[in-house]
């Protein structure tokens, strides 16, 4: 089987699906040594080219750019090179419904009679971006992701809530495969206790709450715990947060990290006394499901699929996303938990138990060569 997946972004560009897809890329190499795969994506982050890999596995970046931000628009001759990555032998895998080249993609694919698997991360409308942005979403989701998600000959969704949201949009079931998570030997959290630490991870988007946890963050310094905050990122809301933290007068319990290699986020998650996702929406939370291996104490926002990951009361705290006095109370809690610490050791170890790729992998091969999954 050659396997020909378009990611819009791949690493060394940072993200959620950048990550999801490279483990599974390896995971599935490992499990097949007669499979192929070829990575077709876009050169935002790396240089417009071919990357081999290995002798099994390589990376096409073709030309082209963010014309909106975080939404890649290929330059002409996208079709023909697709075409060229494609034999008879060849499956052709999208991610994420409302990429305008998977939607072209969708269509190549129904001509050329090849088969594709979509796997959706998404479980709402884009919420993230102006107002300008949003309404393309949403138009793109109106226009093209139905026939992105109609056409393709099976669809997997990363949480149940994405799934949900795939029969809602597009009116067909979507077969749920929770991914696996990768950590090295020995990673556990080891939180500071004074003073108390939040950790977040992520980009500096609205969409991801930071300015919601900015306020909680403000209300819990008013409750006489000196939280502190350690943001690690880099996005279009930077300057526009940082501003927020001298209006708020958190310039002393607010720091800001840029973007950091995953290793060193690891490893600020590990540290602090808490991590917290305060996202508006979400597939299944890459960020989370880390801090949820680690072994971190968990605050975030209840979307997506954040609850198939933490048990709100049980092995964490889930609030209503938006809601910043939500998000100040449960930050309250966490902190001055006695249990903090047994919940946590409960949340790793479920979450290492259940999140593992070897189910995933094997289902994933028997979509893709269109057999029954088990």
């Amino acid at each position: 089987m050659h396997l020909v997946d378009m990611p819009a972004y791949y690493p060394p560009h940072k993200g959620g699906v950048e990550a999801y897809t490279h483990e599974l890329h390896r995971r599935m190499l490992e499990a097949d040594p007669e499979l192929r795969i070829t990575v077709f994506t876009s050169a935002v982050g790396a240089p417009a080219g071919v990357e081999e890999l290995s002798d099994r596995w390589k990376v096409v970046r073709w030309p082209g750019g963010d014309i909106i931000d975080h939404y890649p628009v290929p330059k002409p001759g996208f079709t023909k090179l697709l075409r060229e990555q494609c034999g008879p032998d060849t499956v052709l895998m999208t991610h994420t419904r409302f990429y305008w080249p998977h939607a072209w993609a969708a269509l190549f694919a129904k001509r050329a009679k090849i088969r594709r698997v979509h796997v959706e991360h998404g479980s709402s409308p884009v919420q993230s971006g102006n107002a300008f942005v949003r309404f393309v979403a949403f138009m793109v989701d109106a226009l093209t992701s139905q026939p992105v998600l109609r056409w393709a000959d099976e669809v997997v969704a990363v949480s149940g809530s994405a799934g949900e949201f795939v029969k809602r949009l597009a009116g067909r079931e979507a077969r749920v495969l929770h991914r696996g998570i990768e950590l090295e030997d020995g990673l556990t959290a080891k939180p500071v206790t004074e003073p108390p630490v939040a950790c977040f991870v992520g980009r500096l988007i609205n969409g991801k709450g930071v300015a919601d946890l900015l306020v909680a963050t403000a209300e819990v310094q008013r409750k006489g715990i000196p939280l502190k905050l350690r943001l690690c990122g880099d996005g279009p809301q930077a300057e526009e947060l940082r501003a927020q933290v001298k209006t708020l007068g958190l310039a002393d319990h607010v720091e800001f990290l840029g973007a950091v290699d995953h290793d060193t986020a690891l490893r600020e998650m590990a540290g602090a006394t808490l991590f917290v996702n305060p996202s508006w929406t979400e597939g299944l939370p890459t960020t989370v499901l880390e801090a949820a291996a680690i072994g971190c104490t968990v605050v975030a926002t209840d979307v997506g699929g954040t609850a198939e990951i933490v048990e709100n009361g049980v092995t964490g705290w889930l609030v209503p996303a938006r809601d910043t006095a939500a998000l100040a109370e449960a930050l309250v809690k966490a902190i001055t938990d006695p249990e903090r610490e047994a919940r946590a050791d409960k949340l790793r170890t479920g979450t290492r138990a259940h999140f593992s790729w070897d189910r995933a992998v094997s289902e994933f091969f028997a979509l893709l060569a269109g057999r029954k999954a088990s």
